[in-house]
């Protein structure tokens, strides 16, 4: 095998589920592994790095290879990975089979990970490169974002990104973002058998939904964003009552919002509210809980150029595209960092039950991060 197939198989073989706001536990939760081994392995090649506290038992790593210029061009790709449960392929014995690597990460994101170590170790072997290198291998990508968020909180100026996910070797230079929400009603509990006795937190919020439904159907109407389509919303949960013969005093419900580039998640709140008002009364409650922003850089930037160049060498197709999905590039974004997203893998496998990779595009993927650094 390679030496990135034999690094990708390494991490792979680490387990690193996110635990989605809880403190990691059990066998499989965390990012422990994988950020030791990540530092390990880069202090091994002799590259300066640091392991960086996100949360208890969740640390960033950051490795830097000075050059002639800064501020530096970043590298980041996340170490955590969605749950295992129902996976069809042994999620921590990786085994290649036709040209594909399967196992949990394999395509989102350990592929990318392990492509930019091994480019980062090339380049830190030669001359000094244009610009200084940052790779930044981050925790809770999957949830909140709090590893990219922390490493910008710390960070000083970043000349501009390259985010590793899984698009095909291809140049994605906008995707959407998203705003999530917590909606609440609150009602008076009675007993079934009296319902006038009470007030129907369930049927409160029936008919917010229903207006959440006709703002979709609006949002279907607005104009496409050339790269990524239309604005969407989606109501994902619903939870309410206690038994089936008590007038339920408590209804709540999550609602997915996705935001093409030039919205911003402050206005489609406030479109969010604007829906819901003379439905929800004082004692209920809107409130976000994930505002990403949409991402979309300038197809002249230089950062996009570097990419396009590398992505041409290579043999690949570098004509600029957008994706539907999220990605923590967005908090890079939101601080005006110009960036693009590209990685091996295909988005379609990620978060499966057989996830797999394409070996040959993880290869190639290290020569493209190879020649994105040498400028």
């Amino acid at each position: 095998m390679s030496e990135v197939t034999d690094l990708l198989t390494d991490l792979v073989r680490l387990p690193s589920v996110n635990p989605c706001g809880c403190e990691p536990e059990g066998p499989y939760q965390g990012e422990e592994r994988m950020t030791r081994f990540v530092h390990e392995w880069l202090q091994g090649r002799g590259i300066d790095c640091r392991r960086q506290s996100v949360s208890p038992g969740r640390e960033n790593v950051i490795a830097r290879v000075p050059g002639r210029e800064e501020p530096p061009i970043v590298f980041e790709s996340h170490m955590d990975t969605v749950g295992v449960d129902g996976m069809t392929v042994a999620p921590f014995e990786p085994r290649i089979e036709e040209g594909r690597m399967f196992g949990r990460g394999s395509c989102d994101t350990k592929s990318s990970l392990a492509a930019m170590m091994i480019a980062l170790a090339r380049v830190a072997q030669g001359d000094p490169p244009p610009r200084t290198i940052e790779l930044v291998a981050v925790v809770d990508e999957e949830y909140l974002h709090g590893g990219v968020a922390r490493y910008l909180e710390d960070s000083g100026p970043v000349h501009c990104a390259v985010v590793g996910e899984p698009t095909r070797l291809r140049v994605v230079v906008a995707h959407n973002g998203a705003l999530r929400t917590r909606i609440t009603t609150r009602g008076v509990s009675a007993h079934s058998s009296n319902p006038d006795n009470g007030v129907n937190a369930i049927y409160r919020m029936a008919r917010a939904v229903l207006s959440l439904e006709q703002l979709a159907e609006s949002l279907r109407e607005r104009a496409p964003h050339p790269l990524v389509g239309r604005p969407t919303l989606s109501v994902g949960t619903i939870v309410g009552g206690m038994a089936v013969n008590i007038v339920p005093e408590l209804c709540q419900i999550m609602v997915d919002r996705r935001l093409i580039p030039g919205e911003t998640p402050d206005g489609a709140f406030d479109e969010i509210a604007e829906a819901l008002d003379g439905i929800l009364e004082p004692g209920d409650d809107l409130a976000h809980t994930l505002k990403d922003w949409p991402v979309e850089t300038d197809r002249n930037a230089g950062i996009v150029e570097t990419v396009r160049e590398a992505v041409r060498a290579i043999g690949g197709e570098d004509e600029p595209e957008g994706a539907p999905y999220c990605t923590d590039g967005c908090d890079f974004a939101e601080r005006g960092v110009p960036l693009v997203v590209f990685g091996p893998g295909d988005i379609a496998q990620a978060h499966t039950a057989g996830e797999w990779v394409e070996v040959a595009q993880v290869e190639a993927a290290v020569d493209a991060y190879e020649l994105m650094m040498r400028g």
